[in-house]
């Protein structure tokens, strides 16, 4: 049937039980999944709202019941979302499920109490046998689980386009190296295209450049180092990548401030710019949005070693005191459906967070990437706060790139990163 979507009204919430308070989910029976739904997200470009539409397809299907309220949020690449939802919660106005990151961003709610236990949820309908243990270790604290992953996106993907290369007789692709991109970036320079697409209006695209940048100097080992306070900022691998960084911005497109990642995408696809290191949610735009052709219109590489993945998952949690528990419980489970993961990977890009799907259906860039979570090296992105650190930490590091856009100073992004970390 349609999706039927309406505006969420103010709800003044009623004094919570001690037995709410006390919800633990797997007890609400699918069965009894109905009435309104809140999903609140940030997901509102072209591929993103469709990626969300094949859940909210699915749940609605499953459930005829269900009415879900699409109360996505859209600017500041998620932060203006946040922001209306921390609100929603100080006053006690509990969506159903809300999308957050594994790591620091996940831990805040839980910190806060205002989730709901999905461990029995994850053990009834055997989701601990067909997720990596990696990405439910990245869910859980005090040994209970809290979130659900849409999927898993790999953000150190370099896309390049095809128009551009052929126009400047480049040939990028796989396995990358600063000095081939380097010399790629002159030529394309010489025939009057960008070398680097950027939409750094929102300064986490940035940050996701330098972060690449960084774990193709550093490696796996190196970044966890960094991650964990083991290794300085300071480091050798580190000041060549923001030697990098500051090189590559000279190579932008002179519109980049006033651009989104989108805006990137786009100019990518159209052969404005020549590369874009972004999330692999890139591809559903590429493919969805911009309908490019995978292996035609743009390829792809990695900065360092292809066998590392750093991982950007996003993911769903369920307010422990919002009012439709059972419809939330049947919301998470449409995520969770296999179906469902492979329907969702191919619009949004992502790989699926269940082992036991079919990926031969998905295009050949996501089964690539799809083999290499399975096979390769995982590390978290520091970017979006997946890693096991504060979220002040992640803050810390994106006001340090902002900073250094500006004075191009490694010494004293190294400083402030230090600090950062040993502070918490």
């Amino acid at each position: 049937g349609d999706i039927m979507f309406k505006t969420k009204s103010k709800v003044v919430m009623a004094a919570v039980t001690a037995a709410a308070l006390a919800f633990t989910i797997g007890n609400v029976p699918a069965s009894a999944a109905s009435g309104d739904v809140e999903v609140f997200s940030w997901w509102t470009s072209g591929s993103e709202s469709a990626a969300l539409d094949s859940i909210i397809s699915a749940a609605k299907s499953a459930n005829p019941g269900m009415n879900v309220i699409n109360a996505a949020v859209a600017g500041g690449a998620g932060t203006n979302a946040q922001q209306v939802l921390a609100t929603r919660i100080a006053g006690g106005d509990l969506p159903e499920l809300w999308q957050t990151h594994p790591g620091g961003a996940l831990k805040g709610y839980v910190d806060q109490g205002v989730l709901a236990d999905m461990t029995s949820l994850y053990k009834s309908e055997g989701w601990t046998k067909v997720v990596p243990k990696e990405l439910v270790a990245s869910l859980t604290y005090s040994g209970k689980i809290y979130s659900v992953l849409t999927g898993v996106h790999r953000g150190n993907t370099v896309w390049i386009s095809a128009a551009a290369q052929k126009k400047a007789g480049t040939n990028l692709g796989g396995k990358l190296t600063w000095s081939a991109f380097k010399a790629a970036a002159l030529k394309m320079k010489a025939k009057g295209i960008a070398p680097l697409c950027l939409g750094d209006k929102d300064i986490w695209t940035a940050a996701q450049l330098l972060e690449g940048l960084i774990v193709a100097e550093e490696g796996a080992t190196g970044w966890n180092a960094l991650l964990s306070g083991k290794k300085s900022w300071a480091d050798a691998g580190v000041k060549t990548a923001i030697a990098h960084f500051n090189e590559a911005l000279t190579w932008a497109n002179a519109d980049h401030k006033a651009l989104d990642w989108t805006g990137a995408v786009a100019a990518l696809a159209k052969g404005t710019c020549g590369v874009n290191l972004m999330g692999d949610w890139a591809y559903g735009e590429l493919l969805v949005k911009q309908k490019a052709i995978d292996g035609k219109d743009f390829t792809y590489g990695v900065f360092g070693d292809p066998n590392v993945f750093v991982t950007v998952g996003d993911s769903f949690v369920i307010g422990k005191t919002a009012k439709n528990q059972a419809g939330a419980i049947a919301f998470a489970k449409a995520i969770m459906d296999p179906k469902v993961q492979i329907a969702f990977s191919k619009l949004k890009g992502s790989s699926p967070v269940r082992s036991d799907v079919n990926t031969k259906s998905l295009g050949k860039y996501q089964q690539a990437a799809a083999k290499t979570l399975a096979t390769g090296q995982r590390i978290p992105s520091l970017t979006h706060g997946q890693a096991n650190v504060a979220a002040a930490v992640s803050q810390a590091y994106s006001d340090a790139v902002t900073l250094l856009e500006a004075n191009k100073d490694a010494a004293k992004f190294a400083k402030a990163l230090n600090l950062a970390i040993a502070s918490n």
